[in-house]
């Protein structure tokens, strides 16, 4: 009896142990909360907006399989088909969908080709001005035109390039640009905007004008944090100043240039519509119309909201696989990526 007693005496403090372990464990956990309660509410316009913006909108990924109709809404839709695939099956058996895909493509393509690079090269040479406020002017009216609308570059580009093809016309009805052509002693101007093959030169002249300040500035701040220490020691070695912006600046900043590649690269088929919608004409549809317009076209114009959604899916699980194997060849390669 008196080792029973023992037992349960020697059994009672570990269970009030145990119990005041988890109580306190919750309460020290609380504590951190009300610690910081002030930047946990912060986080809640965070949560709130990509809650509404980017996970609600999941449950609307189900037009893509039904015969969407509006009044019985999307759960009270039928099923497109025994599988639900026949949006996708609709979408692959249009006649020119294989050249809006390419047109998409290279667009994208050539928008990383030139914007990309020239942004890091202008974060290189405004990082070796010496003057500080110069640097400030600079950078400053380097990424003014990224908060130009996209309507207003597009009207600006009519504007400059409009032009009416025929030799002799009034030159107040010619664009700055044939203005310019014509001094020059061309006999006519140009309708660029009316040329396909001149619409990806328009469409990525006018990107890299309007992006390649905003697109710097991330490299700007990454070589803010370099140490000048390494410039100077360099210096002392006799680098020149291209030597150092090569084995100093590029390098320790290779990690954001790659995540920052691995980011444009999974953007490639999303590239935006209104700017393309803006340029295009009827006679640049060969080279001007890609998925994001034909998608703004079928599901707002002619309202086939299962339609589009299932080409939007597309472009969305394009774009996951190819940010997965980008992130695998950068993992591969250089030891960086963003997972």
């Amino acid at each position: 009896m008196a080792k029973a007693d023992t037992t349960l005496k020697a059994a009672a403090p570990s269970g009030t142990k145990e119990s005041k372990g988890i109580i306190g464990y919750f309460k020290k956990e609380c504590g951190k909360f009300s610690k910081g309660k002030f930047l946990l509410l912060l986080m809640i316009p965070g949560v709130v907006y990509f809650a509404i913006f980017h996970y609600w909108p999941f449950y609307g990924l189900l037009a893509a399989f039904k015969d969407y109709k509006p009044k019985m809404g999307i759960l009270g839709s039928p099923w497109a088909d025994q599988y639900g695939f026949a949006e996708f099956i609709r979408f692959f058996t249009i006649p020119d969908v294989w050249n809006y895909i390419w047109n998409t493509i290279a667009l994208s393509i050539l928008h990383i080709i030139w914007l990309f690079p020239f942004a890091i090269i202008l974060a290189l040479f405004i990082n070796e001005l010496r003057s500080q406020k110069f640097k400030k002017v600079v950078q400053t009216i380097s990424y003014l035109p990224h908060f130009v609308s996209v309507a207003a570059i597009c009207g600006m580009l009519t504007l400059f390039l409009q032009s009416q093809e025929t030799v002799g016309s009034d030159l107040a009805n010619e664009g700055i640009i044939n203005q310019i052509l014509i001094k020059l002693g061309a006999g006519h101007g140009i309708d660029f905007l009316s040329h396909a093959n001149w619409f990806r030169t328009i469409y990525i002249a006018s990107d890299v004008w309007a992006s390649i300040g905003w697109s710097a500035i991330i490299y700007i701040a990454a070589l803010s944090a370099v140490d000048q220490e390494l410039y100077e020691a360099a210096t002392i070695d006799g680098a020149s100043r291209i030597q150092k912006m090569w084995h100093i600046s590029v390098q320790l900043i290779r990690p954001t240039i790659v995540i920052l590649l691995i980011m444009q690269i999974g953007k490639i088929m999303s590239l935006g519509a209104d700017k393309a919608l803006l340029l295009q004409r009827p006679e640049t549809y060969t080279k001007s119309q890609i998925l994001s317009t034909y998608i703004y076209n079928q599901g707002l114009t002619q309202g086939e909201l299962s339609f589009s959604t299932a080409v939007g899916l597309f472009n969305s699980i394009i774009n996951v696989i190819l940010v997965i194997g980008a992130n695998f060849i950068s993992r591969k390669l250089t030891d960086t990526g963003l997972f």
